[in-house]
């Protein structure tokens, strides 16, 4: 399938006998039975066909306007100056609100007219309208328009690079615009942004290097899975037991004295009668050590007691036990105290504070190390067991370290080693002062620059919460926003048409058939004296009456100006209010802003000119070759429904396209249930090897190289 959809994609249609039709192209619409709920059709393909289809219908209806280019030219012709042409290229304008009529069989919805008049050259008649509709189509997807009731032909070795741009930018542009949306979901959760690009360490202490460096130097003294008790003798006593052994701490837990009820609580088998020492309980003392944080405080500040009685061996060898390396451990209870295992750092270590918004702030006020009183509440369970400065100052380091994500997975020397390395916001103070994740500025850009096009009052991206979509970028071809609208519109028409409610505009004598005739100079100027001209109307023509001027210009203006602008706005106002133009005027408008979409979207993508595109067989091959791949994509405007939409059904390399994507999906749904696909083309060939320079030693040189003696 993939052969022959590249072997499809690569003639193009030159080798019909072999691959069929060109590939993509207007002959033959997916047949698809869709309902759009915008325009109330049902039974509905949104296809490159039908758009084509109704561009053809729109245009048979407004065939006067046809030769309106041709009237044009004869007024240069004539010898009639500028002015003139532009009197007659002002009509919109000249016909202000009551034009909507003459908009809509053009194909021209106001809101957009600005922009595409100024793409399509700047004249709104029909023709321009619906063949630039057609011509845009034709581009996007790399090939021509054949014109007005013709094919939309598309190039493969083209349009592989538009929908590969389309889509990078589509997916590269919506992170932008998601981050820039999601942005605002965060609500008061911002700290900083240096917190932001550390993993929240700066919100822990900012110096990062001696901050990492004394981290490294605590081994097991902090167990980073159980911050929420740091400082706790117990936890403090369950690391020792991690490591292997209690050292001089197993006697010193063994001799503390306990009451009744605290040896039930410690496990022992049997209650004692009065007070006694753990030792004497029946049970393991490295078990008590076990209950970590979760020992009776009566028992914890016991420990914390024995902690303070250690020698320096005694603390030595806890140290040791704990592969602690930070110097100047004078007691043991400095093992639980921050100040004393982090005494250079200690001071600019920060903690979280929530009033309006989170906060940081010291967690020391000075170098003797008093603790921040704004954190008595952080004292916890260790209140009671340590001073309440080491306990306040444990429970907001414990809360600070808790903000990093992951941490518990971590250890000192890793975290140390990782912390020492981090890069601060130092020196970039615009950034380093913000105070939100986006500024405002910045969000708005992406939502607003990718989004909403406010100069040209066109939505750019249709997706959900303003994401792009594909389509967005390419779509009208597909028939997105364009297939219904123009073909509703078509019908309206058409219903127009048969029941007379056209007549004064395309009838003999009508709207189109005046203007043709008032610029083919059928009416005049005629000279009747070197100074003065006229311009007959003749009656039942818009307009009617005799207008002079001292020149053959100023007559043709005097009669356009006051004679048929202003007739027919008479005419073009009777329809203001007609539900069917109302109708028409709304679809128009729709299939409008998908072109304004789209052109504004490729000048983004620095694609103003489609044309400009190279074509190439490789592109086309490698469009054919991932065809598969590009059929996952099913998201509505996606990359399956451009192509399949596009795709002409009746060709063997279109139909080939349509079968590659669907093989890709069914692949995908296979391989979710570990099911391979079945034998597929080997697409490796059998090369003979090339000759290069020998880069091995023969035994004999190998020999010739040693050194024997």
């Amino acid at each position: 399938m993939v052969l022959t959809a590249a072997g499809g994609m690569v003639t193009n249609g030159s080798l019909s006998s072999t691959f069929g039709s060109a590939p993509l192209s207007s002959l033959a619409g997916a047949p698809l039975s869709l309902s759009d709920s915008l325009t109330g059709l049902t039974d509905f393909a949104p296809t490159l066909n039908t758009m084509v289809t109704g561009l053809a219908a729109i245009s048979g209806i407004g065939a006067p306007l046809a030769g309106l280019g041709t009237a044009i030219s004869a007024i240069n012709s004539a010898g009639f100056t500028s002015n003139m042409l532009g009197a007659f290229n002002a009509i919109p304008s000249d016909l202000g609100t009551n034009g909507g009529l003459f908009d809509a069989v053009a194909g021209f919805a106001p809101s957009v007219n600005d922009l595409l008049t100024d793409v399509t050259g700047g004249s709104s008649v029909l023709n321009d309208a619906l063949k630039y509709a057609g011509d845009w189509s034709a581009q996007t997807l790399g090939g021509t328009f054949e014109g007005i009731g013709g094919n939309v032909i598309g190039d493969p070795k083209k349009f592989g690079t538009i929908l590969n741009t389309a889509s990078s930018y589509t997916t590269s542009a919506n992170q932008m615009i998601n981050a820039a949306t999601n942005s605002t979901t965060l609500g008061t959760t911002f700290t900083s942004m240096d917190n932001i690009v550390s993993g929240s360490v700066a919100g822990v202490n900012l110096d990062f290097g001696g901050f990492g460096d004394e981290i490294q130097k605590l081994g097991a003294t902090v167990d980073f899975g159980n911050l929420e008790n740091l400082g706790s003798p117990g936890q403090l006593l369950s690391n020792m037991s991690n490591q292997g052994s209690l050292g001089p701490m197993y006697q010193k837990v063994a001799d503390i004295a306990v009451d009744p009820r605290t040896a039930q609580l410690l496990g022992a088998p049997t209650a004692p009668s009065s007070v006694t020492s753990i030792g004497n309980l029946g049970i393991d003392i490295n078990a008590v050590a076990k209950q970590g944080a979760n020992l009776p405080p009566a028992v914890q500040k016991s420990i914390y007691s024995a902690l303070d009685e250690l020698d320096e061996t005694e603390i030595n060898q806890v140290k040791g036990i704990l592969q602690n390396s930070v110097p100047g451990i004078q007691k043991g209870t400095d093992l639980v105290d921050p100040k004393k295992l982090l005494p250079n750092s200690y001071q600019t270590l920060t903690a979280p504070l929530r009033t309006a918004s989170v906060g940081f702030r010291s967690i020391y006020q000075n170098d003797s190390g008093s603790v921040n009183s704004q954190f008595e509440n952080l004292a916890g369970n260790r209140k009671g067991i340590l001073p309440d400065d080491v306990a306040v100052a444990n429970g907001a380091l414990a809360r600070s370290l808790q903000q990093i994500k992951n941490i518990s997975q971590t250890n000192s020397e890793e975290f140390g080693a990782s912390v020492a390395q981090l890069e601060s916001l130092k020196d970039l103070d615009l950034i380093e002062d913000q105070s939100q994740y986006v500024s405002e500025d910045v969000r708005l850009y992406w939502i607003e620059q990718y989004g909403l096009d406010s100069a040209n009052n066109v939505n750019l991206a249709t997706g959900n919460a303003g994401q792009l979509k594909v389509s967005d970028v390419i779509g009208f071809a597909a028939g997105f926003n364009s297939a219904a609208p123009i073909t509703k519109n078509a019908q309206l028409l058409a219903e127009m048409q048969a029941d007379g409610e056209l007549d004064e505009i395309t009838a003999e004598k009508g709207v189109y058939d005046t203007i043709e005739k008032f610029c083919n100079g059928d009416f005049g100027p005629t000279e009747i004296t070197p100074t003065s001209w006229r311009v007959i109307i003749p009656a039942g023509f818009v307009g009617e009456g005799t207008y002079s001027g001292s020149s053959s210009e100023a007559a043709f203006e005097n009669a356009w100006i006051d004679g048929v602008v202003p007739a027919i706005e008479i005419i073009l106002a009777s329809y203001k209010n007609n539900p069917r133009v109302i109708e028409i005027m709304s679809n128009s408008e729709r299939w409008n802003q998908q072109l304004a979409r789209e052109y504004l979207n490729q000048q983004r993508v620095d694609n103003e000119d489609l044309t400009a595109v190279r074509a190439s067989d490789d592109v086309a091959i490698n469009l054919a070759l991932n065809l598969p791949s590009l059929g996952t994509d099913t998201s509505e405007g996606g990359i399956a429904e451009i192509i399949e939409r596009t795709v002409d059904f009746s060709s063997l390399g279109g139909q080939c396209a349509i079968a590659a994507m669907r093989e890709g999906r069914n692949l995908q749904r296979l391989a979710d249930a570990n099911i391979q696909q079945d034998a597929p083309i080997n697409t490796t060939g059998v090369e003979d090897p090339g000759t290069l320079v020998s880069s091995t030693y023969t035994a004999q040189e190998a020999k010739d190289r040693l050194i024997r003696s």
